[in-house]
């Protein structure tokens, strides 16, 4: 296998190749790469392993990441849940062996992953700080909605259908303000940093254009009290970010939410419906997405070389935040948010 560093994201083979392998997911596509990058401005690419024919077979996405303040490093990839490299456990060693050879100064390579890398990739530490939740759709939207928990969602969800609650598909600039006004809200709330509204302004461009995100919105006469910021690609949805007003919370809008995307799911027969990342210390959100009957999953953060502790000075970092967000008016918070998801990706 030949190895080749790429910036070129518009390589029609990168796509077949996501499009064949079972381990591509929404955030090795180039929609995504150009999302992010157009975000933060690091420059981001694709290590590419190349056969005897000139395909591609074998693939790692990432980013370029270079400021003045913080140290050079890889990072694959950035504001993912995860992102395994889709490149065989023999060949993965020489693939970061490559990868190595060419940022000689880069001090750091960070990988993460759904998979444990630990023997394939020894000189990496990893730590196994968050978890996923991965719903399997049934044959039928009804034997899915009878696999939910009886009375913390299946009741919900009748309630909320009893409370006139209405969806709505957004498709418009205007969706997209309705969504991160309700996300800011919740950031505010949960006194974090709120991510800028052009990283979500720029995943909405690129992956519209695939037709791989979509924007659903709830609805209480006429008033927007719960959204989604969906992906999708392949077989799989993706609950990336969804927010709620917390004045309509007993209305039950977040389950109306979520049952309509797995409703949308059946209906353009995907598989699975990935519910996010969560921290294994928030508990009750883990207990939350298990009601749904999304089994867990554990990931993995690999860091070449040394310890993987970028989390735990995110968290740091996060707990000091939320001593002094309180008293910040928004306009601060937002300037905040600007300056943190650069730094700390």
């Amino acid at each position: 296998m030949d190895f080749e560093i790429t910036e070129y994201l518009n390589d029609r083979r990168i796509i077949d190749f996501l499009l064949k392998d079972n381990r591509a997911t929404i955030y090795h596509h180039p929609a995504w790469l150009k999302a992010i990058q157009n975000s933060f401005k690091y420059k981001a690419k694709y290590l590419v392993g190349k056969d005897s024919n000139n395909h591609i077979s074998g693939l790692l996405p990432f980013i370029e990441f270079n400021n003045k303040i913080s140290p050079k490093k890889i990072i694959s990839f950035p504001m993912s849940n995860y992102c395994d490299p889709l490149f065989s456990d023999h060949k993965l060693p020489e693939a970061i062996e490559f990868l190595k050879n060419n940022y000689p100064t880069f001090q750091t390579i960070d990988l993460r992953t759904s998979k444990k890398f630990d023997k394939v990739l020894p000189q990496f530490s990893f730590t196994e700080e968050y978890v996923t939740h991965i719903l399997k759709l049934r044959d039928t939207l009804d034997e899915t909605f009878n696999s939910f928990h009886p009375t913390s969602v299946r009741a919900s969800i009748r309630r909320a259908e009893k409370n006139n609650l209405e969806i709505k598909w957004g498709n418009s600039p205007a969706d997209l303000n309705i969504f991160y006004h309700l996300e800011f809200k919740l950031r505010k709330r949960l006194l974090l940093p709120p991510i800028p509204y052009h990283f979500f302004k720029n995943i909405w461009t690129e992956l519209i254009k695939e037709n791989l995100i979509s924007l659903p919105i709830v609805y209480k006469n006429g008033f927007p009290v719960a959204a989604g910021f969906i992906l999708n690609f392949k077989d799989t949805y993706y609950l990336e970010y969804t927010a709620s007003d917390k004045n309509y919370i007993n209305l039950y809008p977040n389950h109306k939410l979520f049952y309509e995307v797995i409703k949308k799911a059946h209906l353009t027969g995907a598989k699975k419906v990935d519910f996010g990342r969560t921290s294994n210390d928030n508990q009750s959100l883990i207990t939350f997405k298990e009601k749904w009957a999304a089994e867990k999953f554990p990931l993995y953060h690999h860091v070449y070389p040394g310890k993987a502790n970028n989390e735990k000075n995110k968290d740091s970092l996060r707990k000091y935040l939320m001593k002094i967000n309180y008293y910040l008016p928004d306009f601060v918070l937002e300037l905040e948010g600007k300056f943190i998801y650069r730094l700390f990706l």
